[in-house]
C-alpha cells in the first residue's frame, strides 16, 4: 500500500509522468469522496427509513460509471498521460488514446444517470401538475442529448479506430464542436435543474431557518455548475492541442470533479435523517409542527380507548413510487398489520386509512412541506 501511494504522489517531474500522478490523485479522491456521500445515502434511505426509489438505483449506476472512469483514468496514467507524446512510443499512444475513447461517453452516462436521479426525486417530492409536467420535458431532453453524448463519443470517427490512429483512413467529427455542444447542454440542464424547485421551495410554509436550509441544500448544485465551466478551459485546451497526452491532464480532473461533485450534490437532500441525529433543530419535524400547526404523522389509536401504545406508531411516507397519485398512506410497520389492513394487538384492533389528497395549490403545497421534512 505504501509502495502504491508513494507512486500515485510522487513529486518528482521527471518525463512528465507526474503531471499524470496528480490527475490521478484528483480523480481517486474525488470518487472516494462520491463513493462515501452515497454510501450514507444509502444508509439514510435503506438502513434509517427503509424506503428505495428509483432515484436510490439511478444514482447507484452514477457511480459505478464514474468508477469505470476513474479505472481509465488509471489506465490513460499507465501507457504516460501527462508525458509529451514524443517521449512515448507509438503503442503507448494508441493505448491511451484507447481508454481516453472509452471513457468520453461513460463521464457523460454518469451525469445522464445524475440528472435522472434528480429529477425522480422531484416527481416524488413536489406533486403539482406543472412541476410534473416540466420535469418530464427535461427528462426527454436529458435522455435525448445524453444518448447522443454516449452515441458521438463511440463513433466520433469512422473508422472508429481512426480516433486513436490517425494514419487510417476516414475521418471524424469536430472534436471542439461535440465536446463543446454536450459540455454546453450540461451546463444548461443543471442550471435549469437547480432553479426549477426554488419558487415552490420558497412558497412552502415552513420555519424560515429550515426553509433556509432546505433551499441551501438544493442550491449547492451551483457548483456542478461552476465545475461544468472550469472544465470547458481544459476541454479547449485538449482539443486544439496536437499533444493530447501532455494536455489531457486538466480534462482528466475536471471531468472527474464535474462528474462526482454532482453525485454528491444529488445526495445532500436525502441526508436529512443523519443530519437531524446530529443537528436535532435544524430540520427538526417539530418545529414543523410548532410553526403549521400539523401532525405529520397520524398515529394509530384503541378504537375503543383512544390511547396510544408504542408498538402502533405508524410511519407517514409519500406516494408509491411506481404511482403519480398526490396520496399519502398511513403504514403500520411490518407485522403489525395483516393482509385486509385489520389485526389484533393484544386485543386492540387497529386500523389504517389512505387519504387522497385534493388538487389545489394549499394542498399540493402541504403535500411538498411533508414530504421535504419527514423524507428528504
Amino acid at each position: 500500500m505504501v509502495t502504491i501511494l508513494h507512486e500515485l504522489v510522487s513529486r518528482s517531474e521527471g518525463d512528465g509522468h507526474a503531471r499524470g500522478q496528480r490527475a490521478m490523485v484528483v480523480t481517486a479522491v474525488l470518487t472516494g469522496i462520491a463513493a462515501l456521500i452515497v454510501a450514507l445515502r444509502c444508509y439514510a434511505r435503506f438502513g434509517l427509513m427503509k424506503i428505495t426509489g428509483r432515484e436510490d438505483w439511478a444514482i447507484l449506476g452514477a457511480l459505478i460509471l464514474s468508477f469505470v472512469y476513474c479505472g481509465l483514468v488509471g489506465g490513460q496514467l499507465h501507457y504516460g498521460m501527462g508525458t509529451h507524446e514524443s517521449s512515448l512510443s507509438k503503442h503507448e499512444v494508441q493505448q491511451q488514446l484507447k481508454c481516453l475513447w472509452a471513457a468520453i461517453p461513460l463521464y457523460n452516462a454518469s451525469l445522464g444517470f445524475t440528472k435522472f436521479s434528480i429529477l425522480f426525486q422531484y416527481l416524488r417530492i413536489f406533486p403539482a401538475r406543472w412541476f410534473r409536467t416540466s420535469c418530464y420535458v427535461i427528462m426527454a431532453i436529458v435522455a435525448t442529448y445524453s444518448t447522443w453524448a454516449v452515441v458521438s463519443g463511440y463513433v466520433n470517427c469512422v473508422p472508429v479506430a481512426k480516433f486513436w490512429n490517425q494514419d487510417l483512413p476516414g475521418h471524424c467529427l469536430s472534436f471542439d464542436a461535440v465536446w463543446f455542444f454536450n459540455a454546453s447542454m450540461n451546463i444548461v440542464t443543471d442550471v435549469t435543474l437547480l432553479l426549477l424547485p426554488m419558487p415552490l421551495l420558497s412558497a412552502l410554509q415552513l420555519p424560515r431557518m429550515q426553509k433556509v436550509a432546505l433551499m441551501g441544500v438544493f442550491a449547492i448544485g451551483i457548483l456542478v455548475v461552476i465545475t461544468s465551466i472550469l472544465r470547458l478551459s481544459s476541454l479547449r485546451t485538449v482539443s486544439t492541442s496536437t499533444d493530447t497526452s501532455y494536455s489531457n491532464v486538466g480534462a482528466a480532473y475536471w471531468t472527474a470533479a464535474e462528474c462526482n461533485v454532482a453525485i454528491i450534490c444529488a445526495c445532500l437532500p436525502f441526508l436529512r435523517p443523519i443530519v437531524s441525529v446530529l443537528f436535532p433543530k435544524l430540520l427538526s419535524t417539530n418545529s414543523y409542527n410548532r410553526y403549521t400547526g400539523n401532525d405529520p404523522i397520524t398515529p394509530i389509536t384503541n378504537r375503543f380507548t383512544g390511547h396510544r401504545s408504542a408498538r402502533q406508531q405508524s410511519q407517514l411516507f409519500s406516494q408509491n413510487e411506481d404511482r403519480d397519485y398526490d396520496v399519502y398512506s398511513i403504514n403500520v410497520k411490518p407485522g403489525d398489520r395483516d393482509r385486509s389492513n385489520r389485526s389484533s394487538l393484544g386485543g386492540i384492533e387497529v386500523t389504517t386509512e389512505m387519504t387522497v389528497m385534493q388538487e389545489s395549490t394549499k394542498h399540493d403545497e402541504n403535500i411538498s412541506e411533508r414530504r421535504l421534512v419527514m423524507d428528504s
